[in-house]
């Protein structure tokens, strides 16, 4: 019984000692109400030195890029270690609120939640769905989402890139249309891998949002972040 308690023990520090990092939560502030702008926030509080952090991105969903002068953080630092991580989002809310106001952002309805990722489906996963706003009683339409990644290098030369691509088909497999979402030319620092978590629309199912899990390692241990890709169709 001591050798399986022991066992059990070491077994546990090694898992600790691979999953060592943390993992940011995810706000979706939304979509504004002309459709144009996207708005989402991440915080949590950083393994070791629990230091608490937020990060709130605006992004233009044509140019599918940050809209300037509008990306809010707060460092984790010595002055965040007393403070949750939610509680330094809300702070950091309140002070870009402002700014933010203007866009009457809204979170998206469950009817325009296309994809939730399933845990056991890894990033190299094709995505499969039907598009029931271009299907017809005659055809229909199936959405086929892929994220294409490249990793080179290793330990502190770790960079990593990825794009997306998304086809409409029908029922044949015919090609409908045809869209490359991201660029393959950002390459991330220590990024070692990403993952579709979300994907939704706006009512008018034109916009699109892609919710990016990434994987980041460095010498904090393996940490998980979030990014998105934004397309108008």
């Amino acid at each position: 019984m001591k050798k399986l308690v022991l066992s059990g023990i070491v077994l546990l520090a090694v898992n600790v000692c691979l999953f060592a990092g943390d993992a940011a939560a995810f706000v979706d502030l939304g979509i504004s109400r002309d459709g144009k702008t996207y708005a989402f926030a991440e915080y949590g509080k950083t393994d070791k030195t629990y230091q608490g952090y937020a990060e709130i991105y605006t992004v233009d969903i044509e140019k599918n890029d940050f809209v300037s002068g509008e990306v809010f953080k707060t460092q984790p630092s010595a002055a965040t270690v007393s403070k949750s991580g939610k509680a330094v989002y809300e702070e950091l809310y309140e002070k870009a609120s402002w700014k933010l106001k203007k866009y009457d952002f809204k979170p998206a309805d469950v009817d325009n939640l296309l994809y939730v990722s399933d845990e056991r489906k890894d990033g190299d996963s094709e995505i499969i769905f039907k598009d029931f706003e271009g299907s017809t009683v005659e055809q229909s339409v199936f959405y086929h989402i892929k994220l294409i990644k490249t990793v080179e290098g290793s330990g502190n030369n770790l960079r990593s890139s990825f794009f997306i691509t998304l086809e409409k088909k029908d029922e044949n497999g015919n090609v409908i249309s045809r869209n490359i979402v991201g660029s393959p030319d950002i390459k991330r620092k220590n990024v070692s891998g990403y993952r579709i978590d979300k994907i939704f629309s706006d009512k008018t199912g034109r916009n699109l949002v892609f919710v990016v899990e990434k994987t980041l390692n460095d010498v904090n241990g393996t940490s998980i972040r979030y990014m998105v890709e934004t397309i108008r169709l």
